[in-house]
């Protein structure tokens, strides 16, 4: 470029035109309006307005899959056997069986029952 450019003199002589007396007041009331206090309608609005991309609900559904997964492949523990130490009889031989005269059941102790 040369030394001495006509548009580096007229630009180093411009001076920016001041700007409008309204336009603080208008740039402080967008600013109050946009960083208001938050309450309950604006965050209503928020949640339906927000923008959801494609590989969140993606995500989610792999996730979702996964934990399915692992529950139904997951071993699962064998039930508990009955403790044979509680002391009252599961099992019994029908030789000999009498009936109750009343028809009423009872529970009876292993050590009454005799052998």
């Amino acid at each position: 470029m040369n030394d001495h450019d006509s548009l580096h003199d007229m630009l180093r002589e411009w001076k920016a035109p001041e700007p409008p007396a309204a336009l603080e007041t208008r740039l402080r009331a967008a600013y109050r309006e946009k960083h208001r206090r938050w309450t309950w309608h604006r965050s209503w609005s928020a949640l339906w307005k927000t923008r959801i991309s494609v590989p969140v609900p993606a995500l989610a559904a792999l996730v979702l899959l996964a934990l399915a997964w692992i529950l139904e492949v997951r071993p699962v523990p064998a039930p508990a056997a009955p403790r044979a130490d509680r002391g009252y009889l599961t099992r019994l031989d029908d030789s000999g069986f009498q009936p109750l005269p009343n028809g009423a059941a009872r529970v009876v102790p292993v050590g009454a029952v005799p052998q």
